[in-house]
């Protein structure tokens, strides 16, 4: 998630009057939201927080940071969720990682029953990044909201974020760094190929702007799922 991302959600969230509790699913720890990448912590949940919004964290993985861990395709894991009361469903950046993203859609819309939101954002144009995998989707806004097939779209746009080469000055580095970096991941492919995938993707976004498509939608039949 990049800043100007995080700010548009807020912005969203906070218009939507009614919305806690919510659940950022696919949260990652505490760590990645406050140090590694802070203006998600800054510019999102801490805003939700300070505005009465009841924020719960849940990842696959149990960690600091992490309140509820599971895997929503999991029927009990989902019946945990639904009993927690969620009105709102943050899901971003996640649905270009799953192998199976109208199960997940589904799974969402089933976890915050009819008249829940579910605010969802996926790179429209972004380089490969496999977390452990990247499927490569990238859809168009509308594209996005039409996965969750028992919803109704209140919201569709993109948002703008750097270049990569604005990425590399923001981290202090230089383009000749990068590109020496870049040459080890040559040299060392074989033993790490996703890696080496990411590296020479980035500099596809030298000059073109990386790019969120973002979705609001309100459940109105929930898609059960076994």
């Amino acid at each position: 998630m990049f800043e100007a991302e995080a700010i548009r959600l807020r912005e969203i969230l906070l218009a939507q009057g009614e919305i806690s509790p919510l659940l950022n699913l696919g949260s990652s720890t505490g760590a990645f939201r406050v140090q590694t990448k802070p203006h998600i912590e800054r510019e999102l949940f801490a805003p939700l927080r300070n505005a009465g919004v009841a924020v719960f964290h849940s990842d696959l993985k149990q960690a600091e940071g992490v309140d509820l861990a599971g895997d929503i395709l999991d029927p009990a894991v989902r019946t945990d969720l639904k009993k927690r009361g969620f009105r709102t469903l943050l899901i971003a950046n996640m649905l270009e990682h799953v192998t199976d993203r109208a199960a997940v859609a589904a799974a969402c819309e089933e976890i915050v029953g009819p008249g829940g939101l579910i605010l969802a954002t996926v790179p429209s144009s972004f380089p490969y990044h496999a977390d452990p995998i990247d499927t490569g989707y990238r859809p168009t806004p509308k594209a996005l909201a039409a996965g969750f097939q028992g919803s109704a779209l209140l919201l569709a746009e993109e948002v703008d974020g750097r270049t990569y080469r604005e990425e590399i000055a923001a981290r202090g580095s230089t383009v000749w760094r990068e590109l020496a970096r870049t040459l080890g991941f040559v040299l060392i492919g074989f033993a790490r190929p996703k890696s080496l995938r990411a590296r020479l993707s980035r500099w596809r976004w030298y000059h073109r702007r990386y790019r969120v498509a973002i979705a609001l939608v309100r459940v109105e039949a929930a898609i059960r799922r076994p």
